[in-house]
């Protein structure tokens, strides 16, 4: 089930000057963004997050319930990949839309197949809307089939340095196809917690997941993407 609420980290409601929105993947709880909402209040001025999980999310599901729960959503993830537009890309962009009507930057990030979702609800504001203000981050997330558009120019997919068998999924361009022939403006790679193998690793990308480098200097996960994007993306 769609659901969405805006962050408690948010250091503006009104006529804020950027909002950022975090698309979530499957599986994903309610606080998995916070610790990268915090880091987004820090870097940018007047700024509203908005957090949006277009498959629901697992709160208040039983262990033993969640099997269905992927189940069902990673039915909804393959629908989403295979067509440029559903439902769920018109409701985010309804909401978006009416979340950034003063807004001088809008930053869309997007976290597994919630990338995905970044990226076809941007490009669907700007159809519908004529609104090409977005920048469109995807992490770790699936490839997926994408049209050689100056849209691209505005999407950048950021993986980290181990490889994730999410990641792995899907190409950018379709073999022999005379539309489905893109790519992201910028592919980036971050380095993340090296202690997180697998699927933990998958998920930790926004977490805090302190960790110190080879040369004793202290990390967390969502410190380093959010200040990449912010050098990336300065919205100043």
């Amino acid at each position: 089930m769609f659901e969405t609420y805006v962050s408690p980290s948010s250091t503006c409601s009104k006529n804020c000057s950027t909002v950022v929105c975090f698309f979530a993947g499957v599986l994903t709880y309610r606080d998995n963004f916070e610790d990268a909402a915090n880091e987004i209040a820090k870097r940018y001025r007047n700024a509203k997050i908005v957090v949006i999980f277009p498959y629901g999310t697992a709160n208040g599901t039983k262990s033993s319930s969640l099997i269905r729960l992927l189940v069902r959503q990673l039915a909804e993830v393959g629908y989403d990949l295979a067509r440029d537009l559903s439902r769920r890309v018109i409701k985010a962009s309804q909401i978006i839309h009416e979340h950034i009507a003063d807004a001088d930057h809008v930053i869309l990030i997007g976290h597994s197949a919630g990338g995905v979702m970044a990226y076809r609800t941007g490009l669907f504001l700007e159809k519908e809307y004529g609104d090409d203000r977005a920048q469109i981050f995807a992490v770790g997330s699936p490839k997926f089939f994408l049209k050689d558009i100056p849209y691209n120019s505005r999407f950048t997919y950021i993986t980290g340095q181990n490889p994730d068998r999410i990641t792995q999924i899907g190409r950018w361009r379709r073999p022999g196809s005379r539309y489905y022939r893109g790519a992201p403006g910028q592919e980036i790679q971050v380095e993340f917690n090296p202690a997180h193998q697998g699927w933990r690793f998958h998920a930790s990308y926004f977490l805090k997941s302190a960790w110190t480098d080879s040369n004793e200097m202290f990390h967390t996960n969502s410190e380093d993407l959010v200040s990449k994007i912010h050098e990336l993306y300065p919205g100043t």
